[in-house]
């Protein structure tokens, strides 16, 4: 499969380029030059294989690797991603059943296996990274479409905290492979790049990060956002997003573009305090237990149903257990670090 960048018209380089580089030579992001299409049988034969072997087959596509169902389980394990029912037409996925409880280790072993070098290679490039999250999406798809949790052709809204923009764009490609999703949302902390620029349609290129209790989300430019514009709106407006940046000017692309960026997308800014009074609340009337970062999408979502209306299935993405920020948790919720514990062992 080959690549170009987001700055980029006319150079291709090979996947193999793409697994060692988190940039090409104009300082663009790696892209597919042509984006694989699942036809719907496809989709449906999701249901009929394991996590691991969806997993596996995308991974192949986009970097011409032979990697089976029985690697993947190897690596990760069976049973990587769990999933919780809520109310409201809700099911969480839970990323993060590993020895780290983070995504980001899944992330990294997927690299190593991927990568010719093996555990030699430092952090996964920007692509690999995608990559395994646009393939870990489909594993989960078909996940619950085999334990009959969703019908075929089940359209599925995806809600994830913004963070780098990794996730929303990892779902927007996933979307666009042929996955029946909706509604693409990201939840934003006090840092609203992803939100100004869909919502407002200019982006502040030379803002200060806020402090925040979702510190993973304190980027004032998401690096994938990036990857958003070139993908919707051409080269040409990725270099444009990047001389704002090296200027450090407003960022205030035409209102086509923005239609083009905003097509199936939605942010909403969720407040440190709204995180606080969020997880508490889902407590009480779920008995399930949010991560500040997975608080974020909940809260992102909520307002989205709240604005639009809508009521259809929601997949909430949750990279990491609720113990990665136990003390901030337990306080939330008035409880111990040993109780926070217990009520999750009870899950």
């Amino acid at each position: 499969m080959l690549y170009v960048t987001t700055r980029g018209k006319y150079d291709a380089f090979t996947a193999a380029r793409t697994m060692n580089l988190d940039r090409g030579p104009d300082g663009g992001l790696f892209i597919p030059f042509r984006l694989p299409q699942l036809t719907r049988d496809e989709i449906i034969a999701l249901g009929s294989k394991t996590f691991g072997q969806n997993v596996a087959d995308i991974l192949n596509l986009f970097f011409s690797t032979r990697l089976s169902g029985w690697d993947v389980d190897m690596t990760i394990g069976r049973s990587p991603v769990k999933y919780r029912s809520m109310n409201y037409r809700i099911i969480v996925s839970e990323q993060w059943h590993n020895m780290d409880r983070n995504f980001n280790r899944i992330v990294y072993a997927l690299a190593q296996r991927l990568h010719p070098d093996g555990d030699t290679i430092g952090a996964p490039s920007n692509w690999v990274q995608t990559a395994i999250r646009i393939a870990v999406l489909f594993g989960m798809y078909g996940e619950l479409l085999r334990t009959e949790q969703i019908k075929v052709d089940t359209t599925l809204d995806v809600a994830a905290a913004s963070g780098t923009f990794a996730a929303p764009m990892a779902a927007w490609y996933a979307r666009k492979m042929g996955l029946p999703m909706g509604t693409i949302i990201c939840g934003c902390n006090e840092n609203s790049a992803p939100w100004d620029l869909l919502h407002r349609g200019e982006l502040d290129t030379d803002a200060l990060a806020v402090e925040t209790n979702t510190p993973e989300g304190d980027l004032p430019l998401p690096p994938d956002l990036e990857r958003l514009i070139g993908e919707t709106c051409g080269s040409e407006e990725a270099l444009n997003y990047f001389w704002s940046c090296t200027e450090g000017c407003t960022y205030a692309p035409d209102e086509n573009a923005c239609e083009a960026m905003r097509k199936g997308m939605f942010a909403a800014v969720v407040s440190r305090v709204r995180v606080e009074t969020i997880i508490p609340g889902v407590y009480r009337t779920n008995k399930y237990i949010l991560d500040p970062y997975a608080a974020l999408a909940y809260g992102a979502l909520s307002d989205y149903r709240a604005r639009t209306g809508g009521s259809g299935m929601a997949l909430l993405l949750a990279e990491k257990s609720p113990l990665c920020s136990g003390d901030a948790v337990a306080k939330i919720l008035r409880i111990s670090e040993a109780e926070l514990k217990q009520r999750l062992s009870e899950v």
